[in-house]
């Protein structure tokens, strides 16, 4: 008798759990896209390695090129995102990012430029969009690489291992 009713107690508190968290996903979900989803524009600009969790690159020096990340996108009623994220890895002062153009399908909805995401150092970087946007196509992530004239031992190499938004109602 005890037993059964700590079976009922325990699965009474399971499916309590549960309804509280799908509840809490209806109003904000982060949905992520690992970096070995991205697409190299210029391939002939660098040397790349996709692994399961990322892209490894290697930009040819004083050459520039763009790094295109799809996120998975949520849609309908009223979701929308503001806030985005970008996980990546710069190894030197001659090698950076210099511009993050996001794209609701083959439409640019915000540009950021100027930007200077350097060194020999990761970067987790977070964008607000400056209000919700629905991205009813896709939502995607263009990164501009650059790699300064320094040659040998001066190392152009840039890693991308995820790229987000914060899916809200």
């Amino acid at each position: 008798m005890k037993t059964t009713r700590k079976i009922k107690t325990l699965v009474s508190s399971c499916l309590l759990t549960a309804s509280i968290g799908f509840a809490g996903m209806a109003q904000a979900t982060w949905l992520y896209a690992q970096g070995n989803v991205a697409q190299v524009e210029r391939p002939a600009n660098c040397s790349f390695t996709y692994f399961g969790w990322g892209l490894d690159l290697t930009e040819i020096p004083s050459t520039s090129n763009w790094i295109h990340l799809p996120v998975p996108t949520q849609f309908g009623g009223t979701l929308g995102a503001q806030i985005l994220r970008l996980k990546f890895y710069t190894s030197s002062d001659d090698a950076w990012v210099s511009d993050i153009h996001v794209y609701n399908g083959d439409v640019k909805v915000k540009e950021f430029s100027s930007l200077n995401h350097t060194g020999n150092a990761w970067h987790n970087i977070k964008l607000d969009l400056g209000s919700k946007m629905s991205f009813n196509r896709g939502l995607s992530f263009a990164v501009k690489i650059n790699a300064g004239p320094g040659v040998l031992p001066i190392n152009h190499r840039f890693v991308f291992s995820s790229a987000g938004a914060k899916f809200v109602e």
